[in-house]
């Protein structure tokens, strides 16, 4: 039999936090739900549909606040069962998951195990393009495929296929407190590049989908991106990974805009190349989730992350250098 605990942070989501409780409907008897209210207090609502779920309930209150990793390590220790699911609360699963996840999660070769999330539902159009342009490779790059569906078998995978929305950890291989906690972001990232240095069997899932809602304007976009760039910068250094190479092109980006100042007819002509092509990527992904309207936002959705996630980097950096 598989047992397992369903640990989930929240904060002033509680709409999209009642969509996630009501999709977890596993197939088995023996699981648990560690919820942690980080610095809010929960209402009633939420209160009452908790006491309907079918599992062990553990709930924490947190008066202040915490970081992520502390939120995540807190809750961990809380888990009673051998696997751990790290859902987030504004995702919900989509029908099927538990056949996909329940053999999994039964051989014993498997140690980690992830599926990509993908557009919830009724969105709107900033959320829906959003949701688009991350699971392009020419804005996400190597870890697109967290938010697109690659392949259609399960694979092995590594750290930049596996995102911390949708993500199975046998509990024995994380130990006690595993998650940096002076991290703002990208703590999983840690985690999960440790695991893979120390042998851990990870896999990813293309079909195990979860749902995910996304930001809803730009000014809520601009510091998590700036902060995913910055903290992949210092992951990089508390874990480094094979394939690090990747991250720099954003803050390679970003340089490039110098040479504005250097030769404007060199920059225009890199800007018109690079335009050019996220352009027709941009339309591409536009016509393919149905949403042809949505191309231009697209392209300047593809600009603004990169750009953005590359000044975080190089922000890092150059702080590390003082």
């Amino acid at each position: 039999m598989v047992s397992f605990s369903v640990l989930i942070i929240t904060h002033g989501r509680e709409e999209l936090l009642w969509k996630c409780l009501d999709s977890l409907q596993p197939p088995v008897g023996d699981w648990q739900l560690v919820l942690l209210a980080n610095g809010l207090k929960l209402s009633e609502q939420t209160l009452e549909k908790l006491k309907k779920i079918n599992a062990e309930v553990t709930l924490i209150d947190s008066d202040i606040k915490l970081t992520p990793g502390c939120a995540r390590n807190r809750a961990l220790a809380a888990t009673k069962n051998p696997w751990i699911f790290f859902l987030d609360d504004d995702a919900f699963l989509l029908p099927n998951y538990w056949d996909m996840a329940i053999p999994l999660l039964k051989d014993d070769k498997v140690d980690v195990i992830g599926g990509p999330d993908s557009m919830a539902p009724g969105m709107n159009k900033f959320s829906e393009a959003l949701a688009i342009t991350l699971a392009s490779p020419f804005c996400t790059g190597l870890t697109f495929s967290r938010h697109h569906a690659l392949g259609n078998r399960v694979m092995m995978a590594d750290e930049e296929k596996l995102t911390s929305c949708n993500l199975w950890v046998r509990r024995s291989t994380l130990g006690n407190d595993p998650f940096p906690e002076d991290f703002l972001r990208a703590e999983e990232t840690v985690v999960l590049l440790k695991l893979s240095r120390l042998g851990a069997r990870m896999y990813y899932h293309p079909k195990m989908k979860v749902a995910h809602y996304r930001r809803k304007k730009l000014v809520e976009l601009l510091r998590p991106t700036f902060l995913a760039g910055f903290y992949r910068s210092r992951s990089m250094k508390v874990s480094p990974s094979s394939g690090s190479e990747f991250f720099w092109l954003p803050s390679v980006f970003v340089l490039l805009h110098l040479s504005l100042f250097a030769s404007q007819t060199t920059f225009f002509t890199l800007a018109q190349l690079y335009l050019s092509v996220i352009g027709c990527v941009s339309i591409g992904l536009a016509i393919k989730s149905e949403r042809i309207m949505l191309a231009p936002l697209v392209l300047f959705l593809h600009y603004f992350i990169v750009f953005s996630y590359g000044v975080g980097f190089l922000y890092e950096r150059i702080r590390r250098i003082k």
